[in-house]
């Protein structure tokens, strides 16, 4: 895994400077008939929980249900959520901002895996969380029962750390079954987004919600940003339709759909060298939300 050594050892230099501190801030790239302000107003009305708080919320082990929304959609659903869920507060802060690095081999083998439907199939990726100043090397599996299985390590900059990470990813991805040559695994993109993080403890479930994301390819010279949407994404022990925020998208006819961060990446920046078919639905979604000027805010349930 020469590659991945390498990589690892110029992270900092090359990926973990970026974006610049004004970039870290929570500030959001979003339409001009959204702003901050109103997000945050929202927010204030949650009650709040600590990183250390979740018991049956954690989902390690889940089953997912994604929304692909308007970005104006954002402070009236915030607002229609608060009796339902609590937020995620870390150092006074309820929006957080992530920074992702995905591996990959020279093929894309784990990109085409996703993109031919092919089950079993893995995503390996850095991962930090700028508020808490903590990284971790994830492995994701998405299984053959629609299960996503996520096991991670702490990182710690320690000299011996990469032979720990060849050793976690040689531990998690079973080559055998999914015949991946992990010994060329290197760094194909990396990005970034905000998040507010909800979990109802009651109903056992968290829902995430990422916006403004941005990719950009290894050498930075091919950026993305997409102000325009967010994502839902309702994290379960098991699908139940009794989630509040599952009603609330049901009463307005918005349904599940596909979305994978790291592929969307691959398709926006690499478009001319892969194959994208199976994604041109929802990026078709994502240019017209990118154009939108207004769009009307949800109905309540």
């Amino acid at each position: 895994m020469q590659n991945i050594q390498s990589s690892y050892r110029d992270l900092n230099a090359n990926f973990f400077s970026q974006p610049t501190d004004s970039e870290c801030k929570n500030k959001i790239e979003i339409p001009t008939d959204v702003n901050c302000q109103s997000i945050n107003d929202a927010l204030r009305l949650f009650t709040s929980y600590g990183l250390s708080d979740l018991k049956n919320a954690n989902l390690m082990n889940r089953v997912d249900s994604k929304f692909v929304l308007p970005i104006t959609f954002l402070p009236d659903l915030l607002l229609q959520l608060k009796q339902y869920y609590s937020v995620l507060e870390i150092n006074n802060n309820r929006i957080s901002s992530y920074h992702n690095q995905y591996f990959d081999t020279p093929d894309m083998s784990l990109y085409q895996d996703h993109h031919n439907g092919k089950l079993n199939r893995y995503k390996v990726r850095r991962r930090r969380y700028i508020d808490t100043d903590t990284e971790f090397l994830e492995v994701k599996l998405k299984n053959n029962k629609k299960r996503t299985i996520k096991n991670r390590m702490k990182l710690t900059g320690e000299e011996t750390e990469y032979a720990r990470c060849v050793n976690f990813i040689n531990e998690q991805i079973q080559v055998d079954i999914d015949d991946l040559d992990l010994s060329n695994l290197d760094i194909n993109q990396q990005g970034g987004y905000q998040r507010i993080a909800l979990a109802n403890e009651a109903q056992a479930e968290r829902l995430t919600l990422d916006f403004d994301l941005w990719y950009e390819n290894r050498r930075g010279n091919n950026k993305v940003k997409l102000p325009g949407f967010f994502i839902a994404e309702l994290k379960q022990q098991k699908i139940s339709k009794r989630s509040p925020f599952y009603q609330l998208m049901s009463a307005n006819n918005i349904f599940p759909t596909t979305f994978s961060k790291y592929c969307i990446g691959c398709a926006l920046l690499y478009k001319s060298s892969i194959k994208s078919n199976r994604f041109k639905p929802i990026l078709s979604r994502i240019k017209h939300f990118n154009r939108i000027e207004h769009v009307s805010f949800l109905k309540s349930n």
